[in-house]
């Protein structure tokens, strides 16, 4: 099974209409994805999904998904807006009041968090949220499970963006994963950065954005005292791809557009493959 996972579109960042970035940039990823042979099975978009919480992006977003043949399965992220968002994605599920939920797919369940604190930038997962998972992580025990959520529960090193692995919402989110050995990897955004990184008995990979990416620098910082070092930088829209083969998750980070190929299957080139997985072929 291939699971794509896209995150902090940002969308509307330039403002209403053709002339956004972070819009441009979305489609790069799809249309990237639409040219592998073998197709995601769904697709995740794990929070941010627009850069204000507007109506109008929510309607941007909804007529590109409307577009996709697989399943699309959507989060909150710290700069989204639960009403607005349900006020166009009507048929979303939610559990009081959030938008969290559980599906199912060949064997795999998936369990999609809601961290959205609104008014903060940091993660928020209160009690509430903390028996939900509970609850339903116990429904199926046995069940493998893949959760997605927008903040990645662990420290970065990023000093600007990251999680405390002191926070109470980390603590919290902790302690329920600790208690059920049937979550096989967490998958989460927000930084803007490829990270992976294990928690509890389990593993946790931060996805890059669809946006421009955070700029790798992990030296502390005196937030008092800025020293000019970048932010964000130019880059290419990123994502990730999980493979889950009935036993191991494996996640692949790529960026779009990859390049311009070098090297096809062809006949004169047919040998490669076989050359570099050690079968003898002469040439």
């Amino acid at each position: 099974m291939l699971i794509a996972q896209i995150t902090d579109l940002h969308i509307g960042f330039d403002g209403p209409g053709p002339g956004d970035e972070n819009t441009k940039r979305f489609k790069d990823v799809l249309a990237w994805i639409g040219s592998l042979i073998k197709q995601p099975d769904m697709i995740f978009l794990t929070g941010d999904l627009v850069e204000s919480g507007e109506v109008r992006d929510y309607k941007t977003l909804k007529a590109i998904a409307s577009t996709l043949n697989v399943p699309v399965y959507m989060g909150m992220g710290n700069h989204d807006r639960r009403a607005a968002y349900l006020s166009v994605f009507r048929d979303s599920p939610q559990e009081n009041g959030f938008i969290q939920y559980a599906v199912e797919h060949d064997g795999l369940r998936f369990i999609m968090l809601d961290t959205l604190k609104e008014g903060r930038h940091g993660g928020g997962f209160c009690e509430g949220r903390a028996n939900w998972m509970d609850k339903t992580l116990s429904e199926k025990p046995d069940m493998p499970t893949l959760i997605a959520m927008h903040h990645p529960p662990i420290e970065t090193q990023i000093p600007w963006m990251t999680s405390d692995n002191d926070a109470p919402w980390v603590k919290r989110f902790r302690a329920v994963v600790d208690k059920h050995k049937n979550i096989i990897h967490i998958m989460s955004g927000h930084i803007h950065r490829p990270i992976s990184q294990r928690f509890s008995h389990t593993s946790v990979s931060v996805s890059p954005a669809t946006a421009p990416q955070v700029k790798f620098e992990i030296a502390d910082m005196d937030l008092n005292t800025p020293d000019n070092r970048p932010l964000l930088v130019e880059s290419r829209p990123g994502l990730c791809l999980h493979h889950w083969d009935g036993g191991h998750v494996t996640t692949h980070t790529v960026y779009a557009p990859e390049g311009k190929p070098i090297i096809r299957f062809d006949k004169d080139h047919a040998y490669i493959p076989k050359m570099t997985r050690d079968i003898s072929e002469p040439r």
